[in-house]
């Protein structure tokens, strides 16, 4: 009878779980697809001192750390503005130990590919068969075999960019068998080390930028260093661009994500792999060549217009800032002869005259002479940088970036004039974006939806966490839909709500969450004793208190705290509740592969771990 008794106890407490988890993610959608429709209550209350501390920490930050709300109330919202963006000379030290773990992110490009790409096949010849009647009938059937063979080679995917062995690197070099002697170096060349797996300077990237989010100091600087690889999108696994895309971040993003566009415009420009990626390496003039030796006359080379409309629509004007079609086929013609050298081995950019369109051109109605050279291309880019309609198009994505979804039209004629009175200064753009009256507008305070990767990034960073950065959550942030470095289009992942509320992309985020509360994510922890210090982890409600301060800084919803307060006082397993994900993602994210979590860290008292998963996957906390 009690056996009975308890089963049914058991049973209805999993079916209040299930419940109440249901009801919060379909709370989640309705508002968040109100939100992005437009249809959210106008907010009319000044915000309070401390709702001003919590938003220059969600939005200038990619989430607040445990301590941050005290160091920002002690210095002031002002100062804290100021100091994020001079964060030049902030001490680092914390992230960069880190980072020294991944070793391609120091390497020059032409190293990259001498160690990463696979070796070029050799073609060896075949000794001639002997020539006896029985063996030739045998001999054309191995040449029709082989040929057949070598022909579904050439149209088989890589092994390297198979799922399998893009999330696992490969081991380089053979390894001893096991009781034999080591062999005695000889005066003969050593052999060339067999290649590490290529997805290993995606992922490196990957994690960087995940790492860089959640232990930086220079907080604002990373936003930016994101929103810029976003505005200048590049997709990491076209061909070779998984090799440049280092040096892209490196040395073309970071150096400049607070400086002059036109720097950060020019940088891109000589990228490789932006040449590389909207294919303006290819572009040259049309090099018409004779008939000869019986072979028809024809044409090598042509221009390619991907990179120059791209360069006026996405980067620049934007799709309606008043170019033409004739336009683009001017800029294309400036910019051809900017190639690569040795795309596949070195990587670097270069220039050839002998490929470039040296005629007079017309750009928006500049007069470009002929005979300028490479010259040609940087002309392009600074009638481009100092228009208005540069100006207007950058400062919309940056208001769009910190302010809304759909941003007042004062903030953004105020921010264009700044960038054109200023020569396009990043910094003092964005100044007056983050300083302004919108900004801290009441209809501005967590108006904006958290994007699957500031979202992971500010839960770790809440929770206070310890990750590598590795597959599992890189690939927890690519199931809620935003691969890092993972949109195949140049426009770059849309900045607004509706970008994220599939419900597939919602029940992610509470598997990540539910995941993250219980320490089930191989390589990530987090530790409740530090969360909670000074705190008596059997009082649930100073427990549920504390982490409220920690999440959401104490603003939650009656609805949210309602069913926190049910969660305190029933115990009920929310790790029941969130969808398995299919066994593929499993294993990406540490489990086994009959579906068991595996204990990634140490174990969580479960009312806790509940708190932790409602409260992550609060509509309070996907908001900034």
């Amino acid at each position: 009878m009690n056996q009975t008794i308890n089963g049914r106890e058991k049973n209805r407490a999993g079916a209040i779980s299930i419940t109440l988890s249901l009801l919060l993610v379909l709370g989640q959608l309705c508002g968040f697809t109100a939100q992005a429709q437009g249809r959210q209550s106008s907010k009319k209350s000044p915000l309070t001192s401390d709702q001003r501390i919590a938003h220059v920490l969600s939005r200038l930050t990619f989430g607040a750390r445990p301590g941050d709300f005290e160091r920002v109330k002690a210095i002031g919202v002002n100062e804290f503005i100021r100091q994020q963006l001079d964060s030049d000379s902030a001490d680092d030290v914390a992230v960069q130990a880190r980072l020294r773990r991944l070793p391609t992110l120091g390497m020059a490009t032409p190293t990259i590919f001498e160690q990463y790409t696979p070796p070029k096949p050799v073609v060896s010849p075949s000794p001639a068969p002997a020539k006896t009647p029985d063996k030739t009938a045998a001999t054309s059937i191995a040449q029709i075999g082989s040929e057949k063979t070598n022909a579904d080679r050439m149209s088989a995917p890589s092994e390297s960019m198979k799922p399998d062995a893009m999330q696992k690197p490969e081991e380089s070099g053979p390894k001893p068998e096991a009781g034999t002697m080591p062999a005695r170096p000889t005066a003969s060349p050593r052999p060339t080390p067999q290649p590490k797996n290529p997805q290993m300077v995606v992922t490196e990237l990957q994690r960087a930028a995940l790492l860089r989010a959640v232990y930086s100091e220079r907080q604002l600087y990373e936003v930016m260093v994101g929103f810029w690889e976003n505005h200048f999108s590049i997709f990491a696994n076209k061909d070779d661009d998984r090799y440049l895309l280092t040096s892209y971040d490196r040395d073309t993003i970071r150096p400049f994500a607070l400086a002059r566009f036109r720097d950060l415009l020019g940088a891109t420009a000589h990228s490789p792999a932006m040449l590389f990626y909207l294919d303006n390496w290819r572009s040259s003039v049309a090099r018409p060549y004779p008939a000869r030796d019986g072979k028809p006359a024809g044409v090598d080379g042509g221009l390619n217009e991907n990179y120059a409309r791209e360069l006026m629509e996405l980067h620049t004007l934007g799709v309606d800032g008043g170019y033409s079609q004739k336009d683009v086929q001017e800029v294309a013609r400036c910019f051809s002869g900017w190639t690569i050298q040795k795309p596949n081995e070195e990587g670097l950019f270069l220039y050839r005259p002998g490929l470039h369109d040296n005629g007079e051109k017309i750009v928006l109605g500049h007069k470009i002479p002929a005979g300028g050279a490479m010259a040609d291309g940087e002309r392009v880019l600074d009638i481009l940088a100092t228009q208005p309609a540069t100006a207007h198009f950058i400062a919309t994505k940056l208001a769009r970036r910190f302010i809304s979804d759909d941003p007042p039209s004062s903030v953004i004629d105020r921010a264009a004039a700044v960038f054109l009175k200023t020569d396009g200064s990043i910094r003092e753009t964005l100044r007056s974006i983050v300083t302004s009256p919108e900004f801290f507008s009441p209809a501005t305070y967590r108006a904006k939806v958290r994007s699957p990767f500031e979202y992971v990034a500010a839960a770790m960073r809440a929770l206070n966490a310890d990750t590598d950065g590795d597959r599992p959550v890189l690939d927890a942030i690519g199931r809620m839909g935003q691969p890092v470095f993972g949109r195949i289009t140049p426009d770059g992942y849309a900045d607004r709500a509706d970008q994220w509320l599939s419900s597939g992309a919602m029940v992610a985020r509470f598997n990540f969450a539910n995941a993250l509360a219980t320490n089930r994510m191989k390589g990530t922890t987090i530790d409740v004793s530090k969360l909670l210090p000074g705190v008596d982890q059997a009082n649930r409600d100073a427990v549920a208190a504390q982490l409220i301060r920690l999440t959401v800084f104490g603003d939650v919803s009656s609805g949210t705290r309602t069913a926190l307060e049910r969660t305190a006082r029933s115990g009920s397993a929310v790790n029941q509740v969130a969808p398995a994900p299919p066994p593929a993602a499993n294993v990406a994210v540490g489990f086994s592969g009959n579906g068991t979590p595996p204990p990634a860290g140490p174990p969580v008292t479960p009312y806790i771990s509940e708190l932790i998963t409602l409260l992550i996957g609060s509509p309070e906390f996907q908001q900034r």
